[in-house]
């Protein structure tokens, strides 16, 4: 109720200095000559020019922090770093795996189908960048600051120079039962193009040949888990969980380096061989 009375106060506020600036004005002007009608009602003139200003920014991409538009080039590092925290700093370090991919950079083009600018979105404040990268858009205000990122279609991908797939993470049970004794199953679609291992509660993958593979991971009475493009290496954590009664497993990833990659399995191969140490004293 008070959002909508708050609403109603502001149209009817706006609707004023309309009305002043160009009705009530002209009319004294022409009447009173341009001075008595200036002091009258410039203010309200003021305030329309303003808008009017603060208007064409947004239709221009115009940053007023920033006294002009958003540099490009910082904004598309910007985006890479918060796309990619834990893989890539900036645009350079991108290409040393995607050597011939070229960003680009929209203020009015959408790249979600389901979703298109238009000219009243900017007059309304949607002032966002979208900037697409090899997998994924990132989103940016009119600063060049990145806000969120959503996935392109598997056709709208770019991929890596070197094609190939590398898994590493976690799992957890969030199941309320779970099956004593349970054996998890790791395998590629196609085994001889990759190697596949999962200790206790984590897991590692590798393949070198990864356009048309993905990995299964299955658990009892839930469906297979498949995990495949993007290409890259990938920390994953992978949640064996329940829906409606019925078990239900789900996966998340985050871009890492492959140097990260080869630690992190290290580790995981390491801290399986100190259970089995464990468990044989």
């Amino acid at each position: 109720m008070l959002y909508l009375l708050g609403f109603l106060l502001l149209a009817v506020f706006c609707l004023s200095v309309l009305i002043r600036a160009f009705l009530l004005f002209p009319l004294r002007a022409l009447r009173h000559g341009w001075a008595p009608a200036l002091r009258r009602y410039g203010l309200s003139l003021l305030l329309c020019a303003a808008v009017l200003l603060w208007e064409l920014g947004a239709l221009y991409g115009f940053s007023w922090q920033q006294l002009g538009r958003a540099d490009r080039g910082q904004m598309v590092d910007a985006a890479v770093a918060f796309a990619y925290p834990e893989a890539y700093a900036d645009l350079d370090e991108l290409r040393n795996d995607y050597a011939h991919f070229r960003p680009e950079v929209s203020y009015w083009d959408s790249w979600d189908y389901q979703d298109s600018v238009e000219v009243a979105d900017k007059l309304l404040g949607r002032t966002e960048y979208q900037i697409r990268l090899p997998d994924l858009v990132v989103v940016a205000d009119i600063h060049g600051q990145p806000l969120y990122h959503f996935p392109l279609d598997e056709e709208q991908q770019v991929m890596p120079d070197r094609p190939v797939l590398g898994l590493v993470g976690d799992i957890q049970d969030l199941r309320e039962a779970a099956p004593v004794h349970e054996t998890l199953g790791l395998r590629w679609s196609n085994p001889q193009y990759g190697e596949a291992e999962i200790h206790d509660n984590c897991f590692s993958a590798f393949s070198p040949l990864s356009r048309e593979q993905h990995l299964e991971l299955t658990s009892s009475g839930a469906e297979p888990l498949r995990m495949g493009r993007p290409l890259g290496y990938y920390r994953v954590q992978v949640q064996l969980g329940q829906w409606d009664g019925r078990p239900s497993n789900s996966a998340s990833r985050q871009r890492i380096s492959r140097a990260e990659f080869l630690r992190e399995r290290q580790a995981c191969r390491a801290r399986a061989a100190a259970s089995v140490s464990a468990r044989r004293e």
